[in-house]
């Protein structure tokens, strides 16, 4: 009797837990597609390309309290620019209840590919993470380091030649790093493209593993890709800046 009670006590704890790190990857989540709600850069720095990082204190009002610059663009103008971004983005969503800061700090990396402005993929992250926030940002880590080595196993299908087109793979890996299941999740509209997608996935196999933190014994991603065999033999043939991943969560036993 004893023990059962110690696992009724103890079960809520582990479901707060999980509440806690889902309500506060869904609120990052909001807060990426807040700060890239508006993606086009104003017209003074147009044309100008550059990285940068940023780093931005909001209170639980969503109010910015802070933003400041921690790695150069190399122009002036376009730092300026890139900075008065998040102001214009207030107030932001407010985060949940289940994080008890009063603050919240975040470093995000951007880009300017001279017409509009991105986040680099999983580049948000909490610069003082709470435990649901670590958890969250290691899952984060782990799926731009699969994004990564599944974009160096890329190939371009000879008989491509002069096509071009946006395609699609969803994939299942399991705690070792084993492919489960690999589907196409957007055509190309060519057969050949769609093919390499999926070989692609299939050639990454064994994955690095997913973090300690990952709650599910299975996790499912998305990646996409843009072919173009339009371009000049020797040239790239796929644009790297348009490359996305979105990452599904994944019901267990599936």
């Amino acid at each position: 009797m004893a023990a059962l009670l110690g696992l009724l006590a103890v079960f809520p704890a582990h479901a707060q837990t999980d509440l806690q790190t889902e309500r506060a990857t869904a609120w990052k989540a909001r807060l990426t597609e807040h700060i890239v709600g508006n993606r086009l850069l104003p017209t003074e720095v147009r044309g100008q390309t550059g990285h940068a990082k940023m780093t931005f204190v909001i209170d639980r009002s969503g109010k910015l309290t802070s933003r400041t610059l921690i790695e150069s663009t190399g122009s002036r103008q376009l730092d300026v620019a890139l900075l008065a971004i998040f102001d214009r983005a207030q107030p932001f969503p407010e985060p949940p209840s289940e994080l008890t800061e009063d603050t919240f700090s975040f470093v995000v990396p951007i880009v300017s590919d001279g017409r509009h402005f991105g986040l680099v993929p999983y580049g948000l992250a909490a610069s003082v993470p709470t435990p649901a926030f670590a958890r969250s940002d290691a899952l984060d880590a782990w799926r731009k380091t699969v994004t990564e080595h599944v974009w160096r196993h890329r190939a371009f299908p000879p008989e491509a030649i002069g096509q071009k087109g946006d395609a699609g793979a969803t994939f299942v890996i399991d705690r070792s790093g084993k492919l489960i299941s690999n589907a196409l999740a957007e055509s190309s509209g060519f057969r050949p493209l769609d093919a390499e997608t999926l070989a692609m996935v299939e050639r990454s196999a064994p994955f690095p593993k997913p973090p300690v933190e990952a709650k599910d014994d299975l996790q499912r991603m998305t990646i996409l890709i843009t072919f173009d065999g339009t371009r000049p033999m020797g040239g790239p043939w796929a644009d790297e800046a348009k490359v996305k991943a979105k990452v599904n969560s994944v019901c267990r036993g599936c």
